[in-house]
Protein backbone atom coordinates (compact mmCIF):
# COMPACT_ATOMS: atom_id res chain seq x y z
CA UNK A 1 0.00 0.00 0.00
CA UNK A 2 2.81 2.37 0.78
CA UNK A 3 4.31 1.72 -2.57
CA UNK A 4 1.15 2.68 -4.40
CA UNK A 5 0.90 6.03 -2.57
CA UNK A 6 4.52 6.89 -3.34
CA UNK A 7 4.03 6.05 -7.02
CA UNK A 8 1.05 8.38 -7.18
CA UNK A 9 3.05 11.24 -5.71
CA UNK A 10 6.02 10.76 -8.02
CA UNK A 11 3.93 10.54 -11.10
CA UNK A 12 4.17 13.65 -13.32
CA UNK A 13 1.05 15.81 -13.42
CA UNK A 14 -0.97 16.10 -16.58
CA UNK A 15 -2.90 19.29 -17.50
CA UNK A 16 -3.05 22.72 -15.92
CA UNK A 17 -4.11 23.87 -12.54
CA UNK A 18 -7.06 26.24 -12.35
CA UNK A 19 -4.76 29.21 -11.70
CA UNK A 20 -2.56 28.41 -14.72
CA UNK A 21 -5.61 28.03 -16.97
CA UNK A 22 -7.00 31.41 -15.83
CA UNK A 23 -3.67 33.18 -16.47
CA UNK A 24 -3.30 31.66 -19.96
CA UNK A 25 -6.91 32.54 -20.87
CA UNK A 26 -6.44 36.16 -19.73
CA UNK A 27 -3.20 36.50 -21.75
CA UNK A 28 -4.89 35.04 -24.84
CA UNK A 29 -7.85 37.41 -24.38
CA UNK A 30 -5.54 40.44 -24.23
CA UNK A 31 -3.71 39.33 -27.38
CA UNK A 32 -6.94 38.75 -29.31
CA UNK A 33 -8.32 42.12 -28.17
CA UNK A 34 -5.16 43.84 -29.41
CA UNK A 35 -5.36 42.07 -32.76
CA UNK A 36 -9.06 42.98 -33.13
CA UNK A 37 -8.44 46.66 -32.35
CA UNK A 38 -5.55 46.73 -34.85
CA UNK A 39 -7.83 45.23 -37.49
CA UNK A 40 -10.61 47.75 -36.80
CA UNK A 41 -8.15 50.66 -36.92
CA UNK A 42 -6.69 49.42 -40.19
CA UNK A 43 -10.15 48.96 -41.74
CA UNK A 44 -11.19 52.47 -40.65
CA UNK A 45 -8.03 53.96 -42.15
CA UNK A 46 -8.62 52.14 -45.43
CA UNK A 47 -12.24 53.29 -45.67
CA UNK A 48 -11.34 56.92 -44.79
CA UNK A 49 -8.57 56.86 -47.39
CA UNK A 50 -10.98 55.42 -49.96
CA UNK A 51 -13.62 58.09 -49.26
CA UNK A 52 -11.04 60.88 -49.47
CA UNK A 53 -9.61 59.51 -52.72
CA UNK A 54 -13.06 59.15 -54.32
CA UNK A 55 -14.07 62.68 -53.31
CA UNK A 56 -10.83 64.24 -54.49
CA UNK A 57 -11.06 62.44 -57.84
CA UNK A 58 -14.68 63.56 -58.27
CA UNK A 59 -13.66 67.14 -57.38
CA UNK A 60 -10.83 67.11 -59.92
CA UNK A 61 -13.18 65.88 -62.63
CA UNK A 62 -15.85 68.42 -61.68
CA UNK A 63 -13.37 71.30 -61.56
CA UNK A 64 -12.12 70.33 -65.00
CA UNK A 65 -15.70 70.14 -66.33
CA UNK A 66 -16.61 73.54 -64.87
CA UNK A 67 -13.53 75.22 -66.34
CA UNK A 68 -14.16 73.69 -69.77
CA UNK A 69 -17.80 74.84 -69.65
CA UNK A 70 -16.69 78.36 -68.67
CA UNK A 71 -14.23 78.47 -71.59
CA UNK A 72 -16.90 77.31 -74.06
CA UNK A 73 -19.54 79.68 -72.73
CA UNK A 74 -20.96 82.74 -74.42
CA UNK A 75 -21.16 84.38 -71.01
CA UNK A 76 -20.78 83.62 -67.30
CA UNK A 77 -22.91 85.19 -64.61
CA UNK A 78 -21.97 85.00 -60.91
CA UNK A 79 -24.14 85.27 -57.84
CA UNK A 80 -24.94 88.90 -57.15
CA UNK A 81 -24.32 88.61 -53.42
CA UNK A 82 -20.81 88.66 -52.00
CA UNK A 83 -20.97 84.95 -51.18
CA UNK A 84 -20.04 83.72 -54.67
CA UNK A 85 -21.77 80.39 -54.01
CA UNK A 86 -23.07 79.82 -57.55
CA UNK A 87 -22.46 80.79 -61.15
CA UNK A 88 -24.38 80.35 -64.38
CA UNK A 89 -22.87 79.19 -67.66
CA UNK A 90 -24.69 80.54 -70.71
CA UNK A 91 -23.69 78.41 -73.69
CA UNK A 92 -24.16 79.03 -77.42
CA UNK A 93 -27.55 77.88 -78.69
CA UNK A 94 -26.03 75.84 -81.52
CA UNK A 95 -24.28 73.39 -79.14
CA UNK A 96 -27.06 72.89 -76.62
CA UNK A 97 -30.53 71.50 -76.45
CA UNK A 98 -32.59 74.29 -78.06
CA UNK A 99 -34.64 74.70 -74.89
CA UNK A 100 -31.66 75.05 -72.54
CA UNK A 101 -30.94 78.59 -71.38
CA UNK A 102 -28.13 78.10 -68.86
CA UNK A 103 -26.48 75.72 -66.39
CA UNK A 104 -26.12 76.66 -62.76
CA UNK A 105 -23.29 75.31 -60.62
CA UNK A 106 -24.10 75.84 -56.95
CA UNK A 107 -22.39 75.08 -53.64
CA UNK A 108 -24.84 73.69 -51.08
CA UNK A 109 -23.11 74.36 -47.74
CA UNK A 110 -25.85 72.72 -45.66
CA UNK A 111 -25.37 69.36 -47.40
CA UNK A 112 -21.66 69.88 -48.20
CA UNK A 113 -22.00 69.25 -51.92
CA UNK A 114 -21.63 70.88 -55.32
CA UNK A 115 -24.59 70.57 -57.68
CA UNK A 116 -25.44 71.39 -61.29
CA UNK A 117 -28.91 72.11 -62.69
CA UNK A 118 -30.11 72.83 -66.23
CA UNK A 119 -32.59 75.67 -66.71
CA UNK A 120 -34.89 75.70 -69.75
CA UNK A 121 -36.62 78.42 -71.75
CA UNK A 122 -40.10 77.28 -70.68
CA UNK A 123 -39.21 78.23 -67.06
CA UNK A 124 -38.72 74.63 -65.98
CA UNK A 125 -35.63 73.19 -64.38
CA UNK A 126 -33.96 69.87 -64.84
CA UNK A 127 -33.08 67.67 -61.88
CA UNK A 128 -30.36 68.85 -59.53
CA UNK A 129 -27.33 66.64 -60.15
CA UNK A 130 -24.78 66.16 -57.38
CA UNK A 131 -21.31 66.64 -58.80
CA UNK A 132 -19.18 66.30 -55.63
CA UNK A 133 -19.88 65.42 -52.01
CA UNK A 134 -17.82 66.24 -48.88
CA UNK A 135 -17.14 69.81 -50.03
CA UNK A 136 -16.10 71.86 -47.01
CA UNK A 137 -15.97 75.16 -48.92
CA UNK A 138 -16.41 76.44 -52.46
CA UNK A 139 -16.07 79.86 -53.97
CA UNK A 140 -16.73 81.01 -57.51
CA UNK A 141 -15.18 84.43 -57.86
CA UNK A 142 -14.85 87.28 -57.44
CA UNK A 143 -14.94 87.49 -61.22
CA UNK A 144 -12.56 89.66 -63.19
CA UNK A 145 -14.61 91.74 -65.57
CA UNK A 146 -13.84 93.60 -68.73
CA UNK A 147 -15.61 95.39 -71.55
CA UNK A 148 -16.54 93.66 -74.79
CA UNK A 149 -16.74 95.16 -78.31
CA UNK A 150 -20.20 96.60 -77.50
CA UNK A 151 -18.95 98.33 -74.32
CA UNK A 152 -20.88 95.83 -72.18
CA UNK A 153 -19.28 94.55 -68.98
CA UNK A 154 -18.54 90.83 -69.22
CA UNK A 155 -16.81 88.28 -67.04
CA UNK A 156 -13.38 87.65 -68.52
CA UNK A 157 -12.00 85.34 -65.86
CA UNK A 158 -13.69 83.39 -63.07
CA UNK A 159 -11.56 81.86 -60.28
CA UNK A 160 -12.95 78.62 -58.83
CA UNK A 161 -11.87 77.14 -55.51
CA UNK A 162 -13.07 73.84 -53.99
CA UNK A 163 -12.01 72.59 -50.56
CA UNK A 164 -12.77 68.97 -49.70
CA UNK A 165 -12.80 67.85 -46.10
CA UNK A 166 -13.14 64.30 -44.85
CA UNK A 167 -12.26 63.81 -41.22
CA UNK A 168 -8.94 65.52 -40.46
CA UNK A 169 -7.92 65.46 -44.14
CA UNK A 170 -8.50 68.41 -46.46
CA UNK A 171 -7.40 69.38 -49.94
CA UNK A 172 -8.05 72.60 -51.87
CA UNK A 173 -8.31 72.64 -55.65
CA UNK A 174 -8.06 75.92 -57.56
CA UNK A 175 -8.54 76.91 -61.16
CA UNK A 176 -9.64 79.82 -63.30
CA UNK A 177 -11.09 80.25 -66.75
CA UNK A 178 -12.92 82.77 -68.84
CA UNK A 179 -15.29 82.57 -71.79
CA UNK A 180 -13.20 82.58 -74.95
CA UNK A 181 -15.92 84.41 -76.85
CA UNK A 182 -15.75 87.30 -74.37
CA UNK A 183 -11.96 87.66 -74.71
CA UNK A 184 -11.69 89.86 -77.77
CA UNK A 185 -8.45 91.76 -77.84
Amino acid sequence: MKLAVNQLRKRPRRGLTLMEAMVSISITTMLLTGIASSFVSSANAVSANDAFFRSSQAARGTLNQMLVEIRRADAVQCSSSGTYDYFDVIRPVEVLDPNEVYRRYRYDSANRRLTMRLHYSDNTDGPEMVMVRNVAAAQFGPPQSGVDANNATVVQRLPVSLTLGIGPNAVTLNGAAGPRRAMKY
